[in-house]
């Protein structure tokens, strides 16, 4: 079993709370505070279960502030319990991965 590494929250508490929303005709989830953007997680999809992570954008304002960290650790989640799983090519998700080895079974066999 992988040890779990708790994913601290983002430096800054933002009203309302983030909330993550998928974009499928755009190939991204994107963090929203209320009318917002936070965050974008860019993706193409391989095939019905697994998606490519590409990149991991934070907006300038929320940078620095864990945002980015909430974002993946969002998206990870949601395709955890969709049964998605990913191909890590965006370097933040992989370093993500590295700190956070519990999301390492949502990584899809090379």
């Amino acid at each position: 079993m992988t040890a779990s590494v708790p994913v601290p929250p983002p430096t800054v508490e933002l009203t309302p709370a983030p909330a993550l929303r998928n974009f499928p005709d755009r190939d991204r989830y994107e963090l929203w505070s209320g009318d917002e953007l936070v965050g974008v997680e860019g993706y193409e999809r391989r095939d019905e279960h697994t998606l490519v992570l590409l990149h991991t954008v934070v907006t300038e304002k929320y940078g620095r502030a864990g945002f980015a960290r909430l974002l993946v650790a969002s998206v990870l989640d949601e395709l955890s319990a969709q049964g998605t799983k990913i191909v890590p090519v965006c370097t933040y998700v992989q370093s993500f991965l590295e700190r956070f080895p519990q999301y390492q079974p949502v990584v899809a066999d090379r």
